[in-house]
């Protein structure tokens, strides 16, 4: 089970680090003030759960 479960986190951890360059990419792009706050709010959401699937996985969960 805990095979399974690092895998999908690991699954997990390779989409949001897709995601995260996708935003950073988007935010140098981005003229717009406002837009740039959103996204980098995303960012900071998907960095912040990045680091929670990595500590566990380091923990051994």
């Amino acid at each position: 089970m805990a095979d399974v479960t690092s895998n999908l986190a690991g699954n997990k951890m390779l989409m949001l680090k897709q995601e995260m360059a996708a935003l950073r990419e988007a935010i140098a792009a981005c003229a717009d003030e406002e837009q740039k706050k959103k996204l980098r709010r995303e960012l900071m959401d998907k960095e912040t759960y990045y680091n929670v699937l990595a500590d566990r996985q380091r923990m051994g969960y």
